[in-house]
């Protein structure tokens, strides 16, 4: 691709030309993420086999989800979402809900990092692009106002999220229903005063201030939200009691399926 083929709405990844980050702004380039999602989590045991072969929750159907994410040749190869406070909370709070609890009642503005998958297994060989992603996001969050952000990983991974992206840890080791009962801890990056805490850090992690055509919030439209609702519901039933992240909210939940036959 070249550089006059790039979209406005998109930057070129430092570490290949040929990659592009961007927001997921249609249903071609959500379905490119929840599948690899999907394709992600059950390679790495974090979720059961179902129909769609998508991983949707009910947070990627808000208003206040962006899903972000990078493609070579078309093709997702990596992505993340942010998911701010809203409506239906916070994925964590499902086995965190006094760190998020205690952070709302003092008055601070949250989201959280949520639904992290690359096509390659190994953190090591992917993140420098999850970091190229995450500046994308966290400058999407810092210009809305966001205090701090959350994220749940799993307790082997917390260490180089602490070292290269300056999170700290705020909730010990606990088992994550959500991820098929692996185990997971809690990190927060404070946007508020991270800038004047780790400077050095802050300007090679979040870099230049991005065009505000690229880091603007792209909502899933009316249309592509049922779709995907309709697509999630093929699994839901299968889904054990514990599974929460595969709850959708009643009021959005379509008519039944006609039994078959």
């Amino acid at each position: 691709m070249s550089v006059a083929e790039l979209p406005a709405s998109a930057i070129r990844s430092t570490l290949c030309p040929d990659v592009m980050i961007k927001v997921a702004a249609n249903r071609r380039e959500r379905e490119g993420a929840f599948g690899l999602i999907y394709r992600s989590y059950l390679r790495a045991k974090l979720c059961r086999p179902n129909p769609t072969g998508m991983r949707i929750t009910p947070y990627h159907l808000l208003e206040s989800t962006d899903v972000i994410i990078a493609q070579l040749r078309g093709e997702t190869i990596s992505t993340l979402s942010l998911v701010r406070d809203g409506e239906l909370g916070l994925p964590l709070e499902q086995i965190y809900p006094e760190v998020v609890r205690e952070r709302r009642q003092a008055g601070l503005r949250l989201a959280e990092v949520s639904s992290l998958a690359d096509r390659r297994e190994e953190p090591a060989r992917f993140f420098g692009l999850f970091c190229e992603l995450s500046r994308l996001m966290v400058q999407m969050a810092h210009a809305e106002g966001v205090d701090q952000l959350l994220i749940a990983v799993h307790p082997r991974h917390a260490r180089m999220y602490c070292r290269a992206m300056g999170f700290e840890q705020v909730g010990g080791n606990r088992d994550y229903p959500a991820v098929n009962g692996n185990p997971a801890v809690a990190l927060q990056l404070d946007l508020a005063g991270g800038e004047r805490a780790h400077p050095v850090l802050w300007k090679k992690f979040i870099g230049e201030t991005l065009p505000p055509q690229v880091a603007r919030s792209r909502p899933m439209d009316t249309a592509d939200r049922r779709y995907f609702e309709m697509l999630a519901q093929q699994y839901i039933h299968m889904a054990d009691a514990s599974e929460v992240v595969l709850q959708l909210p009643s009021s959005w939940m379509p008519a039944p399926m006609a039994e078959p036959a």
